[in-house]
């Protein structure tokens, strides 16, 4: 029996030792890793190795990751992972903003960026795309005009298709999933990256703000999604 494909990574940082750390790292962990040292060349071994996951660092010469993330979402919504060497909050939100699902600050644990390369790879199925479907993922879900097809990761407003990343289809599945309830941030961050990844509200918040004006985009009197001040949020049916 032969084995299934390992996912292809494709990792952008202009710290060169960095890549051959984490290319030797990533590699015994099961993945298949190509490097590259700027913005410019991210985005030609992009459209070169069609990775399943892109790690990129924010701060680059000749295309900074914001850049190059733009440049990934115009067409693609593959996970993107940002890395950044600072703290500050803004530079994360920013990442998120323009279409990262996720975000590390330097330095960190191997461990630990496997861990979200797996919760990210999870969220778009690349694990399971060799196993039977579960009937969960087979399953379509309508509120009003909205409707997600899980199995093909699409979502539509009326006849309009969103276009979502991974983590943008799954929040949104989970908040339109169950209208009885106010889903806490926690809750959906365990739901959508699962129990053992660690992300702040913030993270959440940004998501959420993203989702409403993709909505809004698709037509502008959907405006479904509720904000419970100090609880979380709700998606509602009106």
């Amino acid at each position: 029996m032969s084995k299934p494909p390992q996912p292809k990574l494709l990792l952008v940082d202009d710290d060169r030792s960095l890549i051959d750390v984490l290319t030797i790292a990533l590699g015994e962990a099961g993945f298949d890793v190509a490097g590259a040292s700027n913005g410019r060349l991210g985005w030609e071994a992009f459209q070169r190795e069609e990775p399943n996951l892109v790690i990129l660092d924010l701060l680059m010469p000749e295309l900074d990751g914001l850049q190059l993330c733009k440049l990934i979402r115009e067409d693609h919504q593959t996970p993107i992972i940002m890395l950044t060497s600072r703290g500050e909050e803004m530079d994360k939100v920013l990442g998120l903003e323009v279409g990262a699902d996720d975000y590390m600050t330097k330095p960190f644990s191997t461990r630990e960026l496997v861990a979200r390369i797996q919760a990210a790879l999870r969220r778009v199925n690349f694990v399971h795309q060799s196993s039977p479907e579960s009937p969960e993922d087979t399953s379509v879900q309508k509120v009003g005009p909205l409707s997600l097809d899980r199995a093909k990761r699409e979502a539509r407003v009326g006849e309009t298709p969103l276009t979502l990343t991974a983590t943008e289809f799954d929040l949104l599945w989970v908040l339109s999933g169950d209208l009885s309830r106010v889903h806490t941030r926690q809750e959906l961050i365990d739901r959508v990256y699962g129990e053992e990844i660690i992300v702040a509200d913030r993270t959440v918040d940004t998501f959420i703000k993203r989702l409403r004006r993709k909505l809004s985009d698709a037509d502008p009197n959907l405006n479904p999604i509720e904000t419970i001040r100090s609880v979380g949020y709700r998606y509602c049916d009106s």
